[in-house]
């Protein structure tokens, strides 16, 4: 998340001062500034540092609504950030299973939730029966470290939530 220099946190003596239409005005003092921040119920944000003989340039506006719209933003990131896929098909080997499970198991231990997927293709589609037996044996592997989601069926795959047991102590 962005920082930003706020109202008393400013200490140039004169900036440059946007409004909050986008209007540039002319040098003012800070002190003229704060007092138009305060007459228009706006907090004064310093959106450029003065520097090279440069005036800062601060801009009135809504820093409690700029805060809260770029913390759910944050929050929407993070919890994409924590979904992890891992997708196999129904006539997978046992060996590579096993090294899709353990990939699992690592996000798993990371606290990232895993989307599990069985993709099924072609004449697979008749078998529903043989993906849900072997996406829920492969489900039970994963009871101590996850609770799952029922497999649910959509399109041409079966696909089930793992999220990771939080340890409280």
């Amino acid at each position: 998340m962005l920082h930003y220099r706020v109202n008393n946190q400013i200490t140039e003596k004169k900036i440059r001062l946007v409004s909050p239409d986008g209007k540039i005005h002319d040098v003012i003092s800070i002190e003229r500034a704060k007092q138009l921040a305060q007459e228009s119920d706006l907090d004064l944000v310093e959106v450029s540092i003065a520097d090279n003989g440069n005036l800062a340039i601060c801009k009135l506006l809504d820093y409690g609504k700029i805060k809260y719209n770029q913390s759910k933003i944050d929050r929407h990131q993070m919890h994409q950030e924590k979904t992890k896929q891992i997708k196999f098909r129904l006539n997978i080997s046992d060996h590579d299973l096993e090294t899709k499970n353990k990939k699992v198991e690592e996000c798993l231990a990371h606290k990232y939730k895993v989307q599990y997927i069985l993709e099924l293709k072609g004449s697979q589609l008749k078998h529903i029966d043989l993906a849900l037996k072997k996406i829920s044996d492969n489900l039970e592997l994963f009871k101590d470290k996850a609770t799952w989601t029922e497999p649910k069926i959509s399109g041409k795959s079966l696909s089930s939530m793992l999220n990771p047991i939080l340890l409280k102590f």
